[in-house]
């Protein structure tokens, strides 16, 4: 059997740590450009009315952002490590023109608060995942379960409009969200034992790592804003 030093074991975090770093690198990226590209586009009113009132582009976004999640989640190991960058980048531009709404919905000092509070939600729930010794599919896959539950109910509310159920969809959601970024995070940390020794892989799989919290961190995010966010009308009712 063969046995490892401490200096085995330290090289070994030294790389684990390396890939995370590069994880949170990437989402971070992907965040400034989709909080850029949102705050911009409603500065371009051609732009927004094509989102707004053009359904065949929105959901030509859409179908554009399942694609390439499709692409970087199943076939990443055959991307070429720019293409995969590219995609990323790509993604988290889409999600800007998706979501640029809510600079004309919300006030500024509303968005960035929210902002704060899901970033320090994230860091809390993330820290966790990765330092628990605690084995958390069977509480990550209750929260899929959860989650799915919640899509159809977000269905169904669309058609009745029930302001006490997006409230309590809200609630659930942000709690599933949040056991969701410490399950992946420790999924990544597994990961990341498994590629210490490929940099190559390293690269690409921190794309797919950068996608997955990224995706956690933007629901996380949308659904902390619906319930704490200040509207611009209300603020103005206020003045």
């Amino acid at each position: 059997m063969k046995k490892y030093s401490y200096k085995d074991y330290e090289s070994t975090n030294n790389n684990i740590n390396k890939y995370i770093y590069n994880v949170y690198g990437w989402m971070s990226c992907g965040l400034l450009l989709t909080s850029f590209t949102a705050w911009y586009t409603t500065k371009i009113p051609i732009l927004l009315e094509m989102i707004f009132f053009n359904r065949l582009f929105l959901f030509t976004i859409i179908i554009t952002q399942i694609i390439i999640v499709f692409i970087i989640s199943n076939m990443i190991n055959r991307l070429n490590i720019n293409i995969a960058i590219t995609l990323f980048m790509l993604y988290s531009m889409l999600t800007g023109l998706s979501i640029s709404s809510i600079f004309l919905i919300y006030t500024y000092t509303s968005i960035s608060v929210t902002f704060l509070i899901a970033s320090l939600m994230f860091a809390l729930m993330s820290l966790w995942g990765y330092t628990s010794k605690q084995d958390l599919t069977k509480i990550g896959n209750i929260s899929i379960m959860i989650l799915i539950g919640i899509i159809i109910s977000t269905i169904i509310n669309t058609m009745i409009q029930s302001k006490y159920l997006l409230w309590i969809i809200s609630y659930i959601g942000i709690i599933s969200f949040s056991i969701l970024i410490a399950w992946d995070t420790q999924k990544l940390k597994e990961i990341g034992i498994n590629l210490i020794n490929n940099n190559e892989q390293i690269k690409k799989y921190s794309i797919l790592g950068a996608l997955i919290l990224y995706l956690d961190f933007i629901n996380l995010y949308l659904l902390i804003l619906k319930l704490v966010g200040v509207k611009s009308e209300d603020e103005n009712k206020n003045n």
